[in-house]
């Protein structure tokens, strides 16, 4: 445990030390773990595409299932879970780096693909939602926002939070 004196005054340990920078510092270090995170989505958002054609192509076309629903699922669960797990990799090792510490572990993974799961489920109920009330092209567009929002908080509140709740 690290020691340090504040102001010359009592020693304290380093969960009892005041927050450094104030709001803004602190937003604009979340700003960035947002835009790392947001970065790392949307390169997911191609990993998934290109896993899930990728074994719709090689692999169903040739053996016939191409036009199977179930086995068009599973190439979509086998894109996701792939783009889920590249995600808390690159999340842990970057974008959360501080607070993971660099360390891949099952529980953490779990917790995500967890926070990802409840993400997904936001994103589906708020375009059905949103579907009934706006165009299309924008009832598509208004969940991905919101999931964005929801699993950034829950990898960041959840998933990468520090013991003592400090972040």
């Amino acid at each position: 445990m690290v020691q340090k004196r504040v102001d010359h005054g009592a020693v304290m340990n380093e969960r009892q030390q005041p927050p450094t920078g104030g709001l803004a510092a602190t937003l604009l270090r979340e700003g960035r773990k947002m835009l790392s995170f947001g970065v790392i989505g949307v390169g997911n958002g191609f990993v998934n595409y290109a896993v899930t054609v990728g074994v719709t192509v090689l692999v169903l076309t040739p053996l016939g299932l191409a036009a199977n629903d179930p086995a068009l699922g599973l190439a979509k669960a086998l894109g996701w879970a792939v783009a889920v797990s590249n995600s808390y990799l690159l999340n842990t090792l970057f974008t959360f780096a501080h607070e993971s510490g660099r360390r891949l572990s099952w529980p953490t993974y779990l917790r995500f693909v967890a926070s990802g799961t409840v993400g997904l489920a936001i994103e589906v109920a708020s375009f059905l939602f949103a579907v009934r009330y706006l165009p299309l092209s924008l009832a598509a567009i208004v969940p991905i926002g919101l999931a964005f929002v929801a699993n950034f908080a829950m990898a960041r509140l959840f998933v990468f939070s520090r013991p003592g709740g400090r972040h």
